[in-house]
């Protein structure tokens, strides 16, 4: 027979029971900063496992994406190391436009490839914002969910815990019916275990919802980092390409300035063909006349030589005196005013540099100015103004076809150095159009520039 305190220590006990339930439920419930910054187990739970997927996911394309951008910085770095020497090389001289066109072509070929690279990389980071907003639509509900369900198991705990403190006598006599009252017992014995199911749920969610939450901050980071580097090589594809478009806009005109030259040369070599008079004087012009005035140099630098003002030796090397492009180079040529050497009919004995006109012109190097002026010994209207330069007794450079006018500065007698501007480039002279004839006398000897480059 149960006795009355039988019945009250079952009262306790069931009591202690509930209690303890409650407690580890408080624990888990109230607890979730502990649950989310444990360490997290590798299970097999969909969410969990997916949450973990994704994270591999992301990271795989983050470390794509890394190697893109090292791949697009190591292609822009070449490529503006090829910007700035076809750039330099436009502002010097030029050979051949042929080669620079070139040059011009194979950095077109580059910027497209670097432009595809950029749009792939560009891809790659919208791909990566858009699983970002993703996870974050994914962390929000899934923080809503825990959120109801702490709500929900708060619930049930404080109506237990009601329930719990109040007497079985006392939801007999409120209950309609000894059967409603005993189901309610039995309710509140159940809802303990369902609750612990609750709990365990929740604490699933909380694991899930810390992956999720690591995963967006991962991708947020990722994808700010990548905003950052995109726009920093954005920047400087547009930067290249502003620089390609100058390269190609000079090349251009350059290339217009050779035509128009080539075709007044031509021009004038058809006219002179048919004239063997005017012929025979621009032959007298460009060689005769020339070689007169240079003996009487060589001749006035023997002289000045022995007084110290102009030294024995040259040391070092001359340098381009303009930029431009070669219209035509020393030796042999088949323009028909210039005058037989040796065994070429007609030779051209120095490198014609042509650019735009009234271009500065540098004195190749170090020297002493000899002559100033017009070639008093060839015949008008076809004078060219010169500037003669000895550089030592034996070397000696000429730039004709120059502006009628000299700098300040520049006179017979006076010392210029390397780089100083002695004129401006012109057509004065006989002249297809505007253009620099420069020429280097070695020993009474008109010899090959480069070879002093």
């Amino acid at each position: 027979m149960t006795t009355s305190n039988d019945r009250r220590a079952y009262r306790l006990g069931r009591r202690f029971c509930r209690r303890l339930v409650q407690f580890l439920l408080v624990l888990t419930v109230l607890t979730p900063a502990l649950a989310a910054t444990s360490p997290i187990p590798v299970v097999h739970a969909d969410g969990l496992s997916d949450a973990i997927a994704e994270q591999q996911r992301i990271a795989k394309l983050i470390a794509t994406q890394k190697a893109q951008i090292a791949k697009l910085a190591t292609q822009q770095t070449s490529l503006q190391t090829q910007i700035s020497q076809t750039k330099k090389n436009l502002s010097g001289v030029l050979s051949s436009l042929d080669d620079a066109q070139k040059q011009i072509d194979a950095l077109q070929v580059l910027l497209v490839d670097a432009k595809g690279r950029y749009d792939t990389l560009s891809v790659q980071q919208r791909l990566l914002q858009t699983q970002l907003v993703d996870l974050t639509a994914q962390r929000d509900a899934k923080q809503r969910e825990l959120e109801v369900r702490q709500a929900i198991l708060a619930s049930r705990m404080v109506d237990a815990y009601v329930t719990d403190q109040t007497p079985l006598l006392q939801q007999l006599l409120t209950s309609h019916s000894l059967t409603d009252a005993l189901s309610d017992v039995s309710y509140y014995t159940d809802m303990a275990e369902s609750d612990a199911a609750l709990a365990a749920e929740i604490k699933a969610n909380q694991k899930d919802l810390a992956q999720i939450e690591a995963n967006v901050q991962l991708a947020s980071d990722a994808n700010q980092q990548l905003v950052d580097q995109a726009a920093s090589q954005k920047q400087q594809l547009d930067d290249q390409n502003v620089q390609f478009s100058q390269a190609k806009t000079q090349l251009a005109t350059m290339k217009a300035q050779l035509q128009t030259q080539l075709a007044q040369q031509q021009k004038a070599e058809a006219q002179l063909a048919k004239n063997k008079a005017d012929l025979d004087a621009a032959i007298q012009s460009n060689g005769a006349a020339m070689d007169k005035l240079a003996a009487k140099i060589d001749d006035l630098i023997r002289r000045e030589g022995g007084t110290g003002r102009i030294p024995s030796q040259y040391n070092g090397l001359l340098h381009w005196p303009m930029s431009g492009v070669i219209t035509q180079d020393y030796g042999c040529t088949g323009v028909t005013s210039e005058p037989r050497v040796g065994s070429c009919a007609h030779f051209h004995q120095g490198i014609d540099i042509a650019t735009s006109c009234l271009a500065p012109v540098y004195a190749a190097g170090d020297g002493v100015v000899m002559f100033v002026g017009y070639n008093p010994l060839d015949r008008k209207p076809y004078q060219a103004w010169l500037v003669i330069i000895a550089h030592s007794t034996s070397l000696v450079t000429w730039y004709a076809h120059m502006t009628g006018q000299a700098p300040p500065g520049i006179r017979e007698g006076a010392t210029v150095k390397q780089g100083q501007l002695i004129g401006t480039e012109n057509t004065t002279g006989r002249s297809t159009g505007c253009h620099l004839h420069w020429a280097v006398r070695v020993n009474g000897h008109f010899v090959n520039p480069r070879l002093f480059l």
